[in-house]
């Protein structure tokens, strides 16, 4: 074991005695803008959700984060275990000790093999003597009570053709029952791709198969796909990554980087896609996984992060940055994929209400509520939140569009550099269904077609909304969410 301590490369293993608990102190302080029911570090960034894995009982839940302060420093996997997405209990964390994972353990994905969990992960390393990134794909073994029990390197250094920017390895069983991982890469020519890796068992030697083919996604531009997830939904071959570099539009690709689905069927190496979409049109949506473990036959269950690469957000200084998204349920829907929580957060609502709004009007704890509301394609304008310096933030709908506007509320200058309005082509709009959450946002269109997530920051929040036109809202809240063991 090493205990790694060189600036912004600590590993927890190094915290000073009471480091943590006055860090914490600093968490508590925020009384704005901390979540009630989204996962949220108990200090510190935390960034990709990663490890996830349903083991037959309970689902393994793992987040990247940094302890010590709201940046991107040595990345540790936190551990969560839950049976029903509300009660979290802590078990055993990755945390950087070897020489394999010198600089943080990024990210990677999960599969129960036999009765242990194998955990694949990208062991950020650099060479000492010119400080070039070296990047190792490590295995990792845990057994189903969440206890570590082993980790390892299985692969050192890039493939040839790729340069140091090789990570994110998400496993699967293949057809043939061979463990396969997909890993994000990028070529020699600074170009993105995902290369397939095959070993016959825990105990091999991976073998690079090749490159993932998908020809339908314009690649222009693109210099890395970061988090690839393969997986079957249905009859369906889905793949899920996060390319980087794609040049932003109007109506789509509205982020400096995005998350990016691909419906069709997978032949060896060869994806055939018949849709590519955007899984999420709003500010802060990144880096997205699906558990392994389930049986997938009508849906899948997917956590994203609620960030962005290279952002900042005003709450980084109360030393803690970023969540995760509810957990989504991902089903069919003819050629696209629809995307709603689970059905446990609806289970959860609790004291519905009835509201008949036009203008201004009250609703109480408004910023953890649940909102749904039905608007028969008819244009719509809903200001939330106004406080007594004038910010708000706006929800509206005009000409097949649904546009969220936070111009006029708290943003850092990184927030702004990417503009403070997105928007969402809906050509039918009926249903409306909002999720806030203290400085979170998830609006989800007609039963889950669209999605936009969604950052926001308004302090001293009046919890009242100004409606444009008559609606009936049904409002109802969820519960939040228990830790034990942090």
């Amino acid at each position: 074991m090493i205990i790694f301590n060189n600036g912004k490369y600590k590993s927890i293993l190094a915290a000073e005695a009471g480091e943590l608990a006055t860090i914490a102190k600093c968490v508590n302080t925020d009384q704005d803008f901390r979540p009630h029911y989204h996962i949220a570090p108990p200090t510190g960034l935390m960034n990709d959700p990663n490890g996830l894995i349903f083991d037959g009982e309970k689902y393994h839940l793992f987040y990247q984060w940094f302890p010590f302060d709201a940046i991107h420093g040595m990345k540790h996997w936190k551990h969560l275990i839950t049976h029903n997405f509300q009660q979290f209990q802590s078990a055993d964390d990755l945390i950087p000790c070897e020489l394999f994972e010198s600089h943080g353990c990024y990210s990677g994905g999960a599969l129960k093999v036999g009765d242990k969990l194998a955990m694949f992960y990208t062991g950020n390393t650099r060479r000492a003597t010119d400080n070039q990134r070296v990047p190792y794909q490590n295995l990792a073994i845990f057994d189903l009570d969440g206890k570590l029990l082993s980790k390892r390197p299985l692969i050192e250094n890039a493939p040839a053709g790729y340069t140091e920017h090789v990570r994110d390895p998400k496993p699967y069983f293949a057809d043939n029952g061979k463990i396969r991982f997909v890993c994000g890469a990028q070529r020699e020519n600074l170009t993105g791709t995902a290369i397939v890796f095959e070993m016959d068992n825990l105990e091999d030697r991976p073998r690079l198969l090749g490159e993932l083919a998908l020809p339908a996604f314009d690649n222009r531009d693109v210099f890395m796909w970061e988090c690839p997830d393969l997986l079957k939904l249905g009859e369906q071959d889905v793949f899920i990554w996060s390319p980087q570099g794609k040049a932003r539009e109007s109506l789509q690709f509205q982020n400096n980087y995005h998350a990016v689905y691909a419906l069709g069927k997978l032949d060896g190496l060869d994806f055939h896609a018949e849709t590519i979409q955007e899984l999420d049109q709003g500010f802060d949506f990144y880096a997205p996984q699906t558990f392994a473990g389930l049986s997938n036959q009508q849906q899948a269950i997917l956590y994203g992060w609620i960030g962005l690469p290279d952002l900042t957000y005003p709450t980084d200084k109360y030393k803690w940055h970023s969540a995760l998204c509810l957990p989504r349920e991902l089903r069919l829907q003819g050629k696209h994929i629809y995307q709603r929580p689970i059905p446990a957060i609806y289970q959860s609502l609790s004291n519905s209400t009835s509201y008949q709004v036009h203008g201004q009007t009250e609703i109480a704890n408004l910023d953890r509520a649940y909102l749904s509301f039905e608007v028969q394609n008819q244009p719509f304008e809903l200001r939330f939140f106004t406080n007594a310096e004038g910010e708000h933030l706006t929800l509206s709908y005009q000409d097949g569009v649904l546009s969220l506007d936070r111009t006029h509320s708290e943003q850092t200058e990184l927030m702004r550099k990417f503009d403070s309005q997105r928007h969402c082509e809906v050509k039918n709009l009926h249903k409306v269904e909002i999720f806030f959450d203290r400085s979170i946002m998830e609006i989800f269109c007609n039963d889950g077609e669209k999605a936009m997530t969604s950052r926001f920051f308004i302090a001293n929040r009046a919890m009242c909304l100004h409606s444009s036109r008559p609606l009936t809202l049904a409002v109802a809240y969820p519960q939040g969410i228990t830790y034990t063991g942090q």
